[in-house]
């Protein structure tokens, strides 16, 4: 034992790994927070919805998003942890666009199916990412490593997600340039999960044994 903080020493041995884990929660932070928080502003300021119809598609999406996350985690056991990191975060990187042009119109329907897209592609990787993380952290630091690049990344780029959100529209006069930000994002995510090692990459031995 060292005597010192187990936080001291991730951030002393393990800056690379904390600065991986950020990255790859980039689109987490800035997807959910952009999807389930700022679309509902987004959706009576641009899209023309009422109050009342915002939040109800917020709420109905909510749920789809609440059964995607243990769906994606069930799938990842079986087929991989890659391939829904690379559907989650590649599809938000090529959809949100459309996604957000769907939002723009002043249509329940059109509003409901667009942030749909959005339930789908964040619970493809919601669903893996906590496990990624674990799997990719060396054991004796995993804790505080874990926890210090999850927390600043959601803290830092999910909670200003909002205002970025609006100053963008402000400054471009663009109402779908909270799109652009989301890709950003995406390709950020995109790098950590290319560089991936082969334990998130793969079922566990465990449960091919059990298959």
């Amino acid at each position: 034992p060292t005597g010192r903080s187990p936080v001291w020493d991730a951030l002393h041995s393990e800056w690379r790994t904390i600065l991986r884990i950020a990255m790859l929660n980039t689109i987490n932070a800035i997807g959910f927070y952009m999807a389930f928080v700022y679309l509902v502003t987004y959706m009576q300021t641009i899209g023309g919805l009422s109050e009342a119809a915002a939040l109800e598609i917020n709420t109905f999406n909510m749920a789809i998003l609440l059964c995607m996350i243990p769906l994606s985690g069930w799938l990842s056991d079986r087929v991989g942890r890659k391939p829904l990191l690379w559907a989650g975060v590649g599809g938000m990187l090529l959809l949100s666009w459309p996604l957000f042009w769907m939002l723009h119109h002043p249509s329940v329907l059109w509003s409901t199916a667009g942030q749909f897209g959005f339930s789908i592609l964040i619970g493809l990787f919601g669903g893996v990412i906590p496990v990624t993380m674990v799997e990719t952290t060396p054991p004796a630091v995993r804790c505080s490593a874990v926890s210090i690049g999850y927390n600043l990344c959601v803290g830092v780029l999910g909670g200003t997600t909002p205002m970025v959100a609006t100053w963008l529209i402000e400054r471009t006069h663009n109402d779908l340039s909270p799109a652009f930000y989301l890709m950003a994002a995406a390709a950020v995510s995109l790098v950590v999960v290319y560089q991936l090692p082969r334990v998130a990459t793969e079922p566990t031995a465990e449960l091919d044994a059990a298959g």
